[in-house]
């Protein structure tokens, strides 16, 4: 626009009239248009204020939301799960007033909100708050999406506690292949459904079956976090454990010694993990009938405890 008006200011110069009196019209058109857009800008920017304006409190409460939902979870990693229900309620009351109901962040705040209660034993309030969320996630995400596979192996853990086996077990093999799927079978949520899984079926006593189901997780975490992380460790002590009860004793033995090694590296030598596995090693040690070794050990596990006492 700037450089058509330039172009006709330059042409009204010229002596002929007929042109000159063309160029004279067409700056004073030009001129009206350029009001007409300008008042319809302004009555636009307008518009656009008054819509943000209105909006204003709505993104106040999504702040608020997140605020509170960031807060909650810094409560659940501190164990703080009395002061974390309330204020994931709150979240929930504040996440119902801004959003959808299929809203993502509505299933966001009801999944943690169940994963609460089912930690206090509130298991008949935690139940509908996670099929809330499911149902929230399957409808806007699809039933392939990881956040659907979150949910289900939270319900799935909720079950485990309360000894509903034959319910949890389904929930776990769909969320497991859901992350293989959507991951790859070497992500850390494959590691995470393998282990939960696996503790499924050690809480049933199917050792047996428990056994590589841990063991293909202990190998994806060799493969992705090096041969001396302390998850390793865990996953060493736990198979050790399993080993123990099948009678598989020297594999048992192989695997504690393994996992007292890396927690001794990674921690030190008194730290509690390092008490846990000293504790499995008196048993073991002393249902082989190998007591001057199992002796050994329980000085250590005494000296340990003394330390926090």
């Amino acid at each position: 626009m700037k450089n058509n008006r330039l172009m006709i200011s330059q042409m009204s110069r010229l002596s002929h009239p007929l042109i000159n009196k063309e160029r004279v019209i067409t700056v004073k058109n030009s001129v009206n248009i350029t009001r007409h857009l300008a008042s319809c800008g302004a009555r636009v920017f307008l518009i656009m204020l008054m819509a943000a304006l209105v909006a204003l409190p709505a993104f106040a409460q999504e702040d608020l939301w997140e605020e509170l939902n960031d807060k909650a979870s810094q409560l659940l990693q501190e164990r703080r799960y009395a002061d974390a229900i309330k204020v994931c309620e709150e979240a929930i009351a504040v996440a119902t007033d801004t959003f959808a109901p299929n809203h993502p962040c509505i299933a966001i705040s009801k999944n943690q909100l169940g994963t609460l209660y089912w930690t206090y034993g509130r298991f008949s309030e935690a139940e509908p708050l996670f099929r809330q969320a499911l149902s929230i996630y399957e409808e806007g995400l699809g039933s392939d999406h990881p956040k659907v596979a979150t949910v289900l192996q939270n319900l799935a853990d909720m079950y485990l506690a309360q000894d509903r086996y034959a319910e949890s077990e389904p929930l776990y093999m769909e969320a497991l292949s859901i992350y293989e799927n959507a991951f790859g079978a070497d992500h850390p949520s494959v590691i995470a459904a393998l282990n939960s899984l696996g503790g499924l079926f050690q809480d049933q006593a199917k050792y047996a079956e428990a056994v590589p189901v841990f063991e293909r997780a202990l190998s994806i975490e060799e493969k992705t976090l090096g041969a001396d992380h302390p998850d390793i460790a865990t996953s060493l002590n736990n198979l050790a454990t399993l080993n123990h009860y099948l009678g598989v004793n020297d594999t048992a033995e192989s695997f504690y010694i393994r996992a007292l090694e890396i927690y001794e590296k990674s921690y030190g030598k008194d730290h509690p993990f390092v008490a846990t596995v000293l504790v499995n090693m008196v048993d073991f040690y002393e249902e082989i009938g190998r007591k001057d070794e199992a002796a050994i050990f329980a000085d250590r596990v005494r000296q340990i405890q003394s330390r926090y006492q």
